[in-house]
């Protein structure tokens, strides 16, 4: 795939490099590899991207999918949406999203990255959810196209919303959880700890039954494990949590979904993503009834 920028009136003020990262929405890292991969071609030629261009100069941008590091492995996977940029897949409680120790070949990349290298394209996973929690994992099918919408994720311009059944009955039916998140000794569960980041979380109640509540969820900054340790922090731990919940549940499967996302991709005309998965079944079988929102 290659793309091509015609250069305006309105970039002559800039350089090519700076319009190669704001109408090109190249990063600097992903720049200096196409460079030295010589996938950046100028017509006419430059001797720095640090000079201004004159009107109607080309740029040309080769996308060559690179090559990843993992394993192509045959598997089921749900497909939500797929065009020529992105693919989100609908990823089930239990499956790991991404290689790790002890889980290198039964990821939901693994079979994501063997099903688009049967159409010559290599995987790019842009969002990462734990093993237990369900929902949308999107995967761009170009680090060009990754490169663009993590940034938005980096600087939150992307609308995430989970759903989640808690322990217990909220008295606010609203409300903003903002707490710091750190690391815990044991390098695996996070902790509230004044000493961690910035961590902020909204949520709302969509229903309750018996002691349990339902909740939408947004969470506004993107940590390890946040939106678990928030509402265990204050008392609600999700139902199904072995880690930061109440083990008379731990059978359960872990009850927070990844429900929606929604962001801009400025490459193509603004275009607007906007992608839902449906409730998993078993947060219906707890609730004993349909449950809607």
């Amino acid at each position: 795939m290659k793309l091509i920028y015609v250069v305006k009136e309105e970039d002559l003020k800039m350089t090519y490099k700076q319009i190669l990262q704001k109408r090109l929405y190249l990063s600097s890292t992903l720049m200096s590899r196409l460079k030295m991969l010589y996938q950046i071609r100028f017509i006419p030629p430059i001797y720095s991207v640090h000079q201004y261009p004159q009107e109607n100069a080309i740029i040309e941008v080769d996308l060559i999918s690179s090559k990843s590091n993992i394993a192509p492995i045959e598997g089921n996977i749900d497909i939500l949406y797929e065009d020529n940029f992105f693919l989100f897949v609908n990823k089930p409680f239990g499956l790991p999203s991404h290689p790790s120790k002890g889980h290198y070949f039964d990821t939901i990349a693994n079979y994501v990255e063997y099903y688009l290298n049967s159409k010559n394209l290599t995987s790019h996973i842009i969002n990462r959810l734990d093993k237990d929690t369900s929902g949308i994992v999107i995967f761009a099918k170009n680090s060009y196209f990754h490169s663009i919408v993590s940034r938005e994720f980096e600087k939150r311009q992307v609308e995430k919303t989970y759903i989640a059944i808690v322990h217990g009955r909220l008295t606010k039916k609203s409300g903003l959880i903002e707490k710091p998140i750190k690391r815990s000794d044991d390098g695996i569960k996070r902790e509230i700890h004044q000493d961690g980041s910035f961590a902020s979380t909204y949520y709302e109640v969509i229903d309750s039954f018996e002691n349990f509540s339902l909740l939408k969820l947004k969470p506004i900054t993107g940590r390890t494990h946040q939106i678990r340790v928030h509402l265990s922090s204050i008392g609600h731990p999700i139902v199904g949590d072995c880690i930061y919940g109440k083990e008379k549940t731990q059978n359960t499967p872990l009850l927070l979904h990844a429900y929606s996302i929604r962001f801009n991709f400025k490459l193509i005309d603004n275009k607007v993503y906007d992608i839902t998965s449906p409730l998993p079944h078993y947060f219906h079988e707890f609730a004993g009834r349909h449950l809607e929102f």
